[in-house]
């Protein structure tokens, strides 16, 4: 009996290692990003730290092999967040978050509200999330 529990207990601790990759990005001084990619295709992430088991309230759910752009607005604290997902995957907001999804058919919309000119906007911060490959891009004018 007490090696069965021990195989269980084994294969649960298993599961939770297999389930906790996580990266944690420093973008500036007050922003940071969490990506969670999770068993079952699933990737979480949140605009700040994450350390929990536990899935937070407010998240973006997408798969574990997108590619999405976030624009934060680094002059108003409580400003939107927008999120542009550059292949055609599932993307969700979950929880009370001020953010604007575009989806790849909306890209020109989302460089006339986010770009200048074909140029970063000033006092915007820019990342890419390559979430596959755990690759990190962050642009900003300042």
């Amino acid at each position: 009996m007490r090696t069965i529990i021990k195989i269980i207990g084994f294969i649960a601790l298993l599961l939770l290692v297999f389930d906790q990759s996580r990266s944690i990005y420093r973008l500036d001084d007050s922003h940071y990003i969490t990506v969670w990619k999770r068993l079952g295709n699933k990737c979480i992430i949140t605009l700040d730290k994450h350390y929990s088991i536990f899935k937070p309230s407010k998240y973006i759910e997408t798969t574990n092999d997108n590619f999405v752009t976030i624009v934060i607005d680094k002059q108003h604290v409580n400003s939107d967040f927008a999120l542009y997902s550059g292949q055609n995957k599932a993307v969700n907001i979950v929880g009370p978050q001020n953010i604007v999804i575009y989806k790849n058919d909306n890209y020109d919309e989302f460089q006339k509200q986010y770009y200048d000119n074909n140029s970063y906007k000033r006092h915007h911060l820019y990342f890419s999330v390559d979430i596959k490959e755990k690759l990190i891009s962050k642009f900003s004018e300042d």
